[in-house]
């Protein structure tokens, strides 16, 4: 972290101020947030507040009474309770150093007081038909330009992405612009509201005593002149907890009903304009090696060449070489064998040798060749829903099978401890996690995941708790040891872990309706908010497989480059190469000491084709544009137009060849193409 130092309370009588990193927190009168600043902005457009109402009443809560139970290096942590005519809120609330908050709360039935028990004072019953709490929070509109949520939830209102030549639906992101009209979603684990610069969102742990009347409308997004209303439907009516207790002289005894969420304001850190500087490869992750990796890089890698894979490296500018599962004879193991020490201390040598660093993959499975598995896996494995046993994945070289486990289960102590000693022992520079960072459902008992209904059914829980102890455990030591921590996000920017990354690679969950032709059109709001790192504080890099002619990597940079993003090659050949003049082409220009003016703001480039997009970076006296088609379907001559900024002399970035002496130019354009053009201002 930036301050070791943080959190910082500043209590204030009744106000109560928590300083982390970039961000603050005030409450003051509310169990709740009432100001929330991130880089010195106000994301809340009021208080956040519990809506509830019972017995057909809205219930009016007095002002909080809000203690502090602990100050300690790395969190504060606020007790607080309010009370209506009806009910009693109680609060626990645990601010950490990143500035991710834990939130426990419960909601009772005032009940009697000890006079009223023992018949000394008259005894006043207060009914408790609970007819709605939600949780509301105002977000400031200009603060709510995107939304996320996690992978495969379902949204609802103006939000499908279609297929633009069939009509059909096809929602691929589970992000993207926030429409005009709102929208609302199922139950999922996590919602994130953000602009270019800041964020805010919420993370739940289950829907355990939820009770929502309409499953669609678990979450809602109300968009009005001035703000979002992100709206969280607790409970629409009574709890299942409650069911069968009459509303007046059982209220005494019924228990309280505690729900389990979070919240974080983003970034987490500080980003320069263009973060990007890590120049890497990821080996087998799609494209596949099918011989073992230290005699694919001792080995001429490209037909008909005599160079040899490492040497390959070098050449082409990679700086860091990300090694994929079948590095380790034991997929995801922190126990090696043999000659997977043999393997890795090998490739990290030759990779020294040429300046390069190592980064070997961790997953989130057990293998069936673990030692650890025969005792252990049943306990640690993930359920992804009550029963079910479907948890095994692919198969892989040595003969295997691998297992989901789930990081609410003490697999992380394991973990940990395992992985910090073999990066500790080889030399690695450093640690790539697989998904790691994303909370798993999870419906598996014997590790305390999951939980029972009142009809006795059981549903899954979200390892949230697990995750962030996983990532912060080992990031502590890659921090003090200035080593590379790189998480796939797998679609979810977990806000209980996303702090304790480096860097994080998304873009895999995205890829399967591209590959397929599914996708015809730039998803311009998915790519925004997933790949706009500066609303994170953690620099985004793409995941970007092809499946020639359908889907290009080619095609994958011009998409990338136009989001100030970097696309990851994960194939040595066509791929890197491409890679390699971009990154050549980036070092050439002040990257560094630029602005970047991104194609969805009003940066002056013009186009006569709107289908073609212009993002550049601005170093004052010169520029370097990325133009891009975002359509299947273009084949037309494009007139790209400079002259709003005063720009002249244009080449190309790649070839340095003249494109023009004045401010214009047009070219053929086709699809997802791009092309880097510098000039002069």
């Amino acid at each position: 972290m930036e301050n070791t130092k943080y959190p910082v309370l500043e209590n204030q009588g009744a106000k109560k101020v928590v300083k982390v990193p970039l961000r603050e927190y005030t409450f003051k009168d509310s169990c709740f947030p009432t100001s929330v600043k991130s880089m010195g902005q106000e994301i809340l457009n009021g208080p956040i507040r519990l809506v509830c109402k019972a017995n057909q009443t809205e219930q009016e809560f007095e002002p909080a009474e809000l203690f502090v139970t602990n100050y300690k290096e790395d969190a504060v942590n606020l007790t607080a309770t309010m009370q209506s005519e009806v009910f009693f809120i109680n609060t626990n609330t645990s601010v950490e150093e990143d500035g991710a908050s834990f939130v426990d709360m419960s909601i009772m039935p005032r009940g009697l007081t000890v006079p009223q028990m023992f018949g000394l004072e008259p005894q006043v019953w207060h009914r408790r038909v609970i007819d709605k709490l939600w949780l509301e929070i105002p977000i400031k509109k200009e603060c709510a330009t995107y939304y996320q949520v996690p992978p495969y939830t379902r949204l609802y209102g103006d939000i499908e992405y279609r297929d633009v030549d069939k009509g059909e639906p096809w929602q691929i992101s589970w992000s993207g612009l926030v429409p005009k009209d709102g929208f609302s979603s199922e139950f999922t684990c996590q919602i994130i509201l953000a602009n270019d610069d800041v964020g805010f969102g919420l993370f739940f742990y289950s829907d355990e005593h939820w009770n929502i009347r309409d499953k669609k409308k678990a979450f809602q997004v109300e968009v009005t002149e001035d703000e979002c209303i992100l709206r969280i439907h607790l409970l629409d009516g009574e709890p299942d907890v409650w069911r069968g207790h009459t509303t007046d002289d059982g209220s005494m005894w019924l228990h309280p009903v505690n729900f389990r969420f979070g919240f974080s304001a983003t970034p987490y850190h500080e980003l320069a304009s263009a973060p990007f500087t890590e120049k890497a490869l990821h080996i087998d992750c799609f494209k596949k090696v099918l011989n073992n990796y230290e005699d694919f890089l001792s080995a001429p890698v490209v037909e008909g060449d005599t160079e040899i894979g490492f040497d390959r490296l070098k050449r082409l500018g990679v700086e860091v070489l990300y090694i994929h599962e079948k590095w380790n004879d034991i997929q995801n193991s922190p126990i090696l064998t043999d000659r997977t020490k043999q393997r890795a201390k090998y490739i990290i040598e030759e990779c020294h040798k040429r300046g390069i660093k190592v980064v070997p993959y961790y997953g989130f499975e057990i293998s069936s060749l673990s030692p650890y598995f025969g005792k252990y896996g049943h306990r640690w494995k993930r359920i992804p829903l009550p029963g079910c046993n479907k948890n095994y994945n692919w198969n892989r070289w040595p003969g295997q099978r691998d297992l989901h486990v789930c990081m609410n289960s003490d697999w992380p102590d394991v973990f940990i401890e395992g992985a910090i000693k073999v990066i500790e022992e080889f030399g690695f520079d450093g640690i790539y996690l697989d998904g790691t960072m994303s909370p798993e459902s999870c419906a598996n008992t014997e590790h305390g995941c999951g939980y029972k209904d009142m009809d006795g059914n059981y549903h899954v829980t979200y390892s949230q708790d697990g995750t962030r102890k996983v990532i912060k455990g080992i990031y502590k030591y890659i921090s003090e040891h200035g080593l590379i921590m790189n998480c796939h996000c797998s679609g979810n920017m977990n806000l209980a872990g996303l702090s304790y990354c480096t860097s994080v690679w998304e873009g895999e969950t995205f890829q399967n309706p591209l590959l397929h032709g599914k996708v015809t059109k730039m998803p311009e709001g998915h790519l925004r908010m997933m790949f706009g790192s500066k609303h994170f504080g953690v620099p985004v890099y793409s995941l970007c497989y092809s499946n020639d002619p359908i889907w290009t990597y080619h095609n994958a940079i011009a998409t990338q480059l136009l989001h100030n993003s970097m696309p990851k090659p994960v194939d040595i050949g066509a791929p890197l190469e491409e890679t390699s003049r971009v990154w050549k082409a980036y070092d050439a220009f002040p990257i560094a000491k630029s602005e970047w003016k991104p194609y969805y703001t009003e940066n002056g480039v013009t186009t006569s084709d709107e289908r073609v997009k212009v993002s550049y970076y601005d170093a004052g006296d010169k520029i370097m544009a990325v133009v891009a088609g975002t359509e299947k379907g273009i084949e037309s001559d494009v007139t790209v137009d400079f002259g709003a900024l005063g720009a002249t002399n244009l080449t190309d970035a790649f070839t340095g060849e003249k494109i023009a002496d004045g401010s214009s130019y047009t070219a053929r354009v086709e699809g997802f193409e791009y092309r880097l053009v510098l000039a002069d201002k």
